[in-house]
């Protein structure tokens, strides 16, 4: 223990400039996370101030400077080499690791959870409550930032070598993601949860195996090698893993009777009706091909939300091009009439087949969400306190939305606002009118796992309610900008969604052709 101490005192001595940079800027940090709403309007304002925008970087910098220090004081015993003068002292690579992680526990990680205790406090929310989650927390700190830093220090041997190995594991990662990119013909490919879990314990465990090898034995080459090994094995898992139906077994395929909402494809010609489109310049842009859908059949207190698509097209000639699964992330309300979903393909895949006449089949995987203790909640004021939502308040304006401060994560909920009943007036000099559709926020989480590396333990997100899309009248005669106000006396139905069923349907468009769906912005 005595040596521990040794080491730890004398990495004090040697780094206190930087120990007290790293304290000021996160004083300067703690200042600023304690009025999150106080330069919101100016930060998304067409010209925000430099005190706003030097305020908001305070916070990546106070980290980036954590980083530098762990990796000013794990270079201070280089471990790479052999001539060093600490290697002529009897020191122990346990205790050599041990100090330098009690260097960062007292000056890293004590002074945040002290800054965090701070802000559960200030803000009104329970500290003991909290208190295990904002444990593992720092603990999660450790293996997404402290760790990787302790590691990337142990092989090197000065600031200038690290910064080399990082440029380089950026360009690998860069190539190995473009590589990728170019095979793939899809974002939704994932493989089972149980080789997730394999490659996670593998990757952290072999981190800490390593860096535990390092100090041991100071063999900068045979850690090296033994990491690109462990990142050429998960490599290699996700590549001899089949995924590929993964989907399928995610979502039961159903058909139209069951189907938590009812689809139809809407005919080319009554939505982009063949116009011409311009690309973009570069050749290997994606295309975007948008397929209108008019939606119904939603029962009222759900919410339906189609996750991914795949587009399989069968042309007369029996050629097939078919891409895998695609993210959506689009939700259909009981009140909505149409929408739109969004599929890219290569512009050289668009070009061979653009006018050839295809037989769609598209492939939609939905989640359907139920309401679960729902209630009205009323708005009294600018400002208001839920048990559910946090701390809130209204940001007034031409698009008014709620935001809220809730500890560590947002929470799940649905959200209902009628603008019908609601008994707001608009200014009539301001060019508005209230909108007069229901509108719909959502929010949803499925992360039950170990808490992420939190900075700050309070989460600042916001309610941002969309108008449902009904079809639209072509004689409609057009009229004042719409949008929504929210006052004092104003309800919103909230509730809890809660997932009920992942279902698969299969919709099929007869003899069309791609570039009447095709759709993009010009050069």
């Amino acid at each position: 223990m005595n040596q521990i101490l040794h080491i730890f005192k004398k990495d004090a001595g040697h780094h206190w400039p930087e120990i007290l940079i790293s304290l000021s800027l996160l004083g300067l940090s703690t200042r600023q996370e304690l009025h999150p709403w106080e330069h919101t309007s100016a930060l998304y304002s067409l010209r925000p101030t430099f005190s706003v925008l030097a305020g908001r970087a305070v916070t990546p910098v106070t980290i980036i400077f954590w980083v530098f220090l762990i990796i000013r004081v794990v270079q201070e015993e280089s471990l790479v080499g052999d001539r060093q003068w600490w290697v002529t002292k009897p020191y122990e690579w346990w205790k050599l690791l041990a100090a330098k992680l009690l260097f960062i526990f007292v000056f890293i990680s004590v002074p945040l959870f002290h800054m965090q205790l701070l802000l559960l406090h200030q803000f009104g929310f329970p500290i003991l409550p909290h208190l295990a989650t904002l444990v593992l927390s720092q603990l999660a700190f450790y293996f997404a930032l402290f760790l990787p830093a302790v590691f990337l220090a142990s092989l090197t041997k000065s600031f200038g070598q690290l910064l080399l190995t990082v440029g380089c594991i950026v360009a690998a990662a860069s190539g190995l993601a473009w590589l990728a990119s170019k095979t793939s013909s899809g974002d939704a490919k994932t493989p089972p949860a149980f080789v997730e879990s394999l490659q996670t314990i593998l990757m952290w465990g072999s981190f800490l195996v390593i860096l535990g090898w390092q100090f041991a034995r100071r063999r900068r080459l045979v850690s090296a090698a033994a990491l690109l090994v462990v990142l050429g094995v998960n490599i290699l898992i996700d590549v001899v893993v089949p995924n590929a139906k993964t989907m399928e077994k995610k979502y039961a395929h159903v058909d139209a009777q069951t189907s938590p909402a009812k689809i139809a494809i809407a005919q080319p010609t009554e939505a982009n009706g063949g116009r011409n489109i311009s690309f973009s310049p570069d050749p290997t842009s994606e295309v975007r091909v948008d397929v209108p859908n008019k939606v119904s059949g939603i029962v009222s207190g759900t919410m339906v939300m189609v996750d991914v698509i795949r587009i399989t097209a069968g042309a007369a000639a029996d050629s097939k091009w078919t891409r895998d699964w695609e993210y959506q992330q689009v939700e259909l309300w009981p009140e909505d009439q149409s929408k739109v979903l969004s599929y890219e393909m290569g512009r050289k895949e668009y070009q061979k087949i653009k006018t050839e006449p295809l037989d769609l089949h598209i492939e939609l995987g939905l989640s359907e969400y139920q309401e679960v203790d729902a209630r009205i909640l009323p708005i009294f004021g600018s400002k208001f306190v839920d048990d559910v939502l946090g701390v809130c308040r209204v940001i007034a304006g031409p698009y008014s939305s709620i935001e809220c401060l809730k500890p560590f994560q947002a929470p799940a909920f649905m959200a209902t606002f009628d603008p019908q009943k609601s008994p707001c007036t608009v200014d009539e000099r301001s060019g508005f009118i209230q909108e007069d559709v229901v509108s719909h926020a959502w929010g949803y989480t499925n992360y039950y796992g170990f808490p992420a590396p939190h900075y700050s333990p309070v989460a600042d997100y916001s309610m941002w309610f969309k108008t449902v899309s009904l079809l639209i009248d072509g004689d409609s005669k057009p009229q004042r900008n719409k949008t929504l106000i929210f006052c004092a006396g104003s309800e919103i139905r909230l509730a809890r969604p809660e997932l009920k069923r992942q279902v698969r349907i299969q919709l099929d468009v007869p003899n069309v052709r791609l570039e009447d769906f095709a759709t993009n912005d010009g050069e």
